[in-house]
C-alpha cells in the first residue's frame, strides 16, 4: 500500500496541486473551505488549467464554509468544461476536505485551503489502492445527492476483511450513513485496553462519547488529548477549557500544544489510526458529511504515533487551576454557561 501523511497546511496543499497538475483523466474535489485568496487562486488555476486539457473536474463547496468563494474562477472552470456544485443543506455542512486524482489516487484528512491557514498544523493522508474505489463511491453519493447528472462507473467491491484489515474508509452522514462514526468510535473507545490518544482543535464532544472515555478510563487505558492553546476562535478556547477541565477531572491527560493544530486523529493501542475531517464535537457526530480513513497498517500507524510524538514534546499539561497561558489555559468564570449553553444547542460550524 502507497500512502503519505502530510503534517501541515503548505506541506498538503504541494502535494496536492503536485498531483492536479499531473492529473490525466480525473479530479474530483470536495472542500468545506475554499478562500477567496492567493491560496484560493492557487487551486481554482490549477481546476481550470485541468478542465481545458480535457480532464474531467468536478469541485463540490459548501455554501458555509466556502461563503467567499471565487465566483469568477467558478465560471471560469464551468467555461472550460468542469463542473462546480454547492453544498446548501440548512444544517448539515459538507465537512470533508478530499482530492481524488484519476480515480488512484485520494488525499483525506482535515485541511482546509486559505492563506491563513499556511502556518497550521494539521493532517492530510495520501493513500493508493483498494480504499480510493470507496472513496470515489462516497464522493458519487454526494455528488447525487447534490443534484450531479453526470454518470460514475462505480465497480461493485465485494467486501474483503483482509483488505479491511489494512486501511479502510469511512464516509459519515450521508442516509444510512448518517451515524457511521459514532458507531466506530464507540466500538474502538470499549475495546482499547492499553491506550486512547485524540488530537483535535476542537473539545466539544458529546455526552455519549464522554461516558465512553469515561469507562475507558476505569478500566485502565490511558486516554490522552492533544489540544491547541488557542485555537482560531476566541469563544471555543473557553469550550475546550471547560471540557479539558472536566476530562482532566476523570483521569484524562490533556497537553496543549503551541500554535493552531487542525488535525483530527486517533490512535487506538499504538495498533489504529484515524484520520479524517470530523472534530470532535456535535456538528460532526450528528449532522455534518464527513469522511476519514482507519487503518491497522502497522508502518501508517508508527508514521502517524511519530508525527503526534513530536507535538507531544511541545506539549504543557493543562491544570485546571493553574493558567498555562494568557490566551489559551485559564479557566474563567464564562467558560462553564457558555459550554453548557452550546451543549444544549450544539451548532456552532467550525473548521
Amino acid at each position: 500500500m502507497k500512502y503519505r501523511i502530510f503534517s501541515s497546511s503548505e506541506k498538503a496543499w504541494e502535494g496536492m496541486l503536485a498531483a492536479i497538475h499531473g492529473a490525466n483523466k480525473s479530479i474530483y474535489l470536495e472542500m468545506y473551505i475554499l478562500d477567496d485568496d492567493a491560496r484560493g487562486r492557487e487551486f481554482f488555476d490549477a481546476l481550470e488549467a485541468a478542465a481545458k486539457r480535457g480532464v474531467r473536474t468536478i469541485v463540490i463547496l459548501d455554501v458555509v464554509g466556502s461563503y467567499n468563494f471565487l465566483s469568477d474562477a467558478v465560471g471560469r472552470i464551468r467555461a472550460a468544461g468542469g463542473e462546480v456544485l454547492f453544498c446548501s443543506f440548512f444544517f448539515s455542512r459538507l465537512h470533508r476536505k478530499v482530492l481524488i486524482i484519476d480515480e488512484k489516487v485520494a488525499f483525506i484528512g482535515g485541511v482546509n485551503v486559505g492563506a491563513k491557514y499556511a502556518t497550521w498544523r494539521d493532517l492530510q493522508a495520501q493513500v493508493q489502492g483498494p480504499v480510493v474505489e470507496s472513496v470515489v463511491r462516497s464522493f458519487a453519493r454526494v455528488y447525487r445527492k447534490l443534484g450531479g447528472k453526470s454518470q460514475f462507473v462505480e465497480a461493485v467491491i465485494p467486501e474483503n476483511p483482509l483488505r479491511r484489515a489494512s486501511l479502510w474508509f469511512v464516509d459519515h452522514g450521508i442516509g444510512r450513513r448518517r451515524h457511521l462514526f459514532r458507531k466506530y468510535y464507540i466500538e474502538r473507545l470499549d475495546r482499547a485496553r492499553e491506550s486512547i490518544v485524540f488530537v483535535t482543535p476542537y473539545l466539544f464532544p458529546p455526552r455519549w462519547f464522554i461516558a465512553h472515555i469515561h469507562q475507558a478510563i476505569l478500566r485502565g487505558v490511558r486516554v490522552e488529548i492533544l489540544l491547541p492553546e488557542a485555537t482560531d476562535y476566541f469563544f471555543v478556547n473557553g469550550i475546550n477549557r471547560s471540557y479539558a477541565a472536566s476530562l482532566a477531572s476523570s483521569g484524562a491527560t490533556i497537553l496543549q500544544t503551541p500554535g493552531m493544530n487542525h488535525s483530527k486523529a486517533m490512535l487506538v493501542d499504538g495498533k489504529e489510526g484515524i484520520i479524517g475531517s470530523q472534530n470532535l464535537d456535535l456538528l460532526s457526530f450528528n449532522f455534518n458529511i464527513e469522511g476519514g480513513i482507519f487503518f491497522h497498517d502497522p508502518e501508517m500507524v508508527k508514521d502517524l504515533s511519530e508525527i503526534i510524538a513530536g507535538w507531544r514534546a511541545e506539549g504543557v499539561a493543562f491544570e485546571k487551576s493553574k493558567a498555562q497561558s494568557d490566551r489559551g489555559g485559564k479557566l474563567r468564570w464564562y467558560d462553564y454557561p457558555m459550554a453548557f449553553f452550546l451543549r444544549l444547542f450544539g451548532f456552532v460550524p467550525l473548521q
